[in-house]
């Protein structure tokens, strides 16, 4: 989230320029840092600039700012130019080999991890910086990829020792032929202030992020917790989190806070009945092409009543039961798998494996039983048709109510929550909202990281996403009805959405979040 307005303060521009041909020299196809060559074969439609030639002010704090301008001279801004426009732009920064790197990637869509390697060409798709070391000044040099107006940018690995930097903007509605500030670059003999100094300076010209310095860290850091995911995954019930959040009591070691992990949503599939809950859903994967058909938590958290887990007849909770569904949905996962590659290979009588997979299919459904009798894993009580009975006495509001009064050191409760709603988005048709399934597809760079299910699924069955000019009714509409129940906040998921390129429409892709 960009930071609050502040006002902005003027870049002293005389005393920048000489400081900063001192360190840094673009001259002859050559980045030179004080004398040494730190890139070579540059190409000619690369630019160098001062950093006071490119950020003129800043809403940043005066003694960040300041901050930056005092080191600003050991860092330049590169861009580049092309003749024609388009909404991926890929050029050369130079080559670079016997040169040590330590790198950040995007392995996967939303993940990163280190990579170090000697030369461009080692560098991974998908790098969000890269580190130089530059023994002959005893100093580190930092390559850092920036955001130029709608055009986010990464960098690549090239042939011959050459480090590519990626623009792209993700629409092929928004282009560009020019760049002046894609990049940064910084150099400090220490590689600790090095980064310090670089993002500073970042969060100086973008003004788009804070600093930690600049942030108050939430009480919830010091706060013990606990999350549901890896102990049931979607199999996520009243009675499994009440007796989690027990064992945890009984073990010595109170949760301050529990999140609700993803499995508490009304979500369905196309073409399934749009008023009725996505039945059997036991791993990840399986969820990630349903929408949200409704704001209010789904049937298995809708039917508990107040008091069910507080009398002495409370339900009783097998932990070996979550553990058994979970073999069991991988043994039908696998199957399926398993029947994919037979298709892939020409296979043509694929009725042992369909036969195979509905045995399992029909186990697991018997397993999952039927969560309205008495003998489930769900407490039961939803609607007995007495006109005394209080929504209030129902779902999550009532839960919440029981845990706060069972376990007293329990401070909040928070749910998950993608950020378009659920893994596939919105429903059409389902809410008050406009909402309109827009296919996607992965970015080239994108695509050459690992490839993940989460991204597959969001491919395969696109996104519903609500039009932008509801955006703040949609996040209403579901936070406000959480926060009446007694739901603190949200864990926000799946936000890699926002890395996926629309085919069309433009429009709809949803940016914007609010707070509970």
């Amino acid at each position: 989230m960009a930071p609050p307005n502040q006002s902005t303060h003027p870049v002293p521009i005389d005393i920048q320029a000489e400081d900063v041909k001192r360190y840094f020299q673009l001259s002859g196809g050559k980045l030179i840092v004080n004398g040494t060559v730190l890139l070579s074969e540059v190409p000619n439609n690369v630019s160098l600039s001062s950093f006071s030639s490119i950020c003129h002010s800043s809403a940043a704090p005066p003694s960040l700012f300041e901050r930056v301008l005092s080191t600003s001279h050991r860092g330049a801004f590169i861009g580049f130019s092309k003749e024609a426009p388009f909404d991926r732009l890929i050029n050369s920064l130079g080559s670079f080999t016997d040169r040590n790197f330590v790198s950040i990637f995007r392995f996967k869509t939303w993940w990163s991890t280190m990579w170090v390697g000697s030369s461009g060409s080692d560098i991974q798709m998908e790098t969000q910086w890269v580190l130089l070391d530059v023994p002959e000044l005893r100093s580190y040099a930092l390559i850092l990829p920036l955001i130029e107006g709608k055009f986010r940018s990464a960098l690549h690995p090239g042939d011959d020792g050459h480090v590519m930097i990626c623009a792209e903007s993700g629409s092929t509605q928004v282009s560009t032929s020019s760049f002046n500030a894609i990049a940064y670059v910084h150099i400090s003999d220490n590689p600790y202030n090095l980064m310090k100094e670089a993002y500073s300076a970042a969060r100086v010209h973008l003004n788009s992020f804070r600093l930690l310095e600049e942030k108050t860290v939430p009480a919830l850091v010091d706060k013990f917790g606990w999350c549901t995911w890896d102990a049931f995954y979607l199999t996520v019930d009243p009675v499994g989190v009440w007796h989690g959040v027990k064992d945890f009591v009984e073990g010595g070691i109170t949760p301050r806070f529990l999140i609700i992990d993803d499995g508490w949503q009304s979500i369905n599939l196309d073409g399934e009945n749009p008023h009725e809950d996505a039945k059997n859903l036991v791993l990840g994967g399986t969820q990630m092409t349903a929408r949200l058909y409704r704001f209010e938590e789904c049937e298995k958290f809708r039917r508990y009543k107040a008091g069910t887990l507080l009398g002495p007849n409370a339900p009783s909770f097998d932990p070996k039961r979550p553990k058994m569904l979970i073999a069991k949905a991988i043994e039908l996962e696998q199957a399926e798998k398993a029947r994919d590659k037979e298709i892939q290979a020409g296979v043509g009588d694929l009725s042992e494996i369909n036969s195979k997979i509905e045995v399992l299919k029909q186990e697991l459904t018997e397993m999952i039983g039927d969560e309205n009798s008495a003998s489930g894993p769900t407490p039961t009580g939803g609607g007995c048709g007495s006109c005394s009975c209080k929504a209030s006495d129902y779902g999550f509001k009532a839960f919440t109510q029981d845990l706060r009064t069972k376990f007293k050191g329990l401070d909040d409760v928070y749910v998950w929550q993608a950020l378009c709603g659920a893994w596939g988005g919105v429903r059409p048709g389902a809410t008050h909202l406009y909402s309109k399934v827009i296919p996607v597809k992965v970015s080239p760079g994108l695509d050459g990281t690992m490839t993940d299910l989460a991204v597959v699924k969001i491919v395969e069955g696109g996104i519903g996403l609500v039009h932008p000019d509801q955006a703040t009714d949609f996040y209403d509409s579901m936070h406000s009805y959480l926060s009446k129940v007694g739901i603190a906040g949200v864990k926000v998921d799946v936000i890699h959405v926002s890395s996926l390129s629309p085919l069309f429409d433009t429009n709809f892709l949803l940016i914007n979040t609010t707070e509970l």
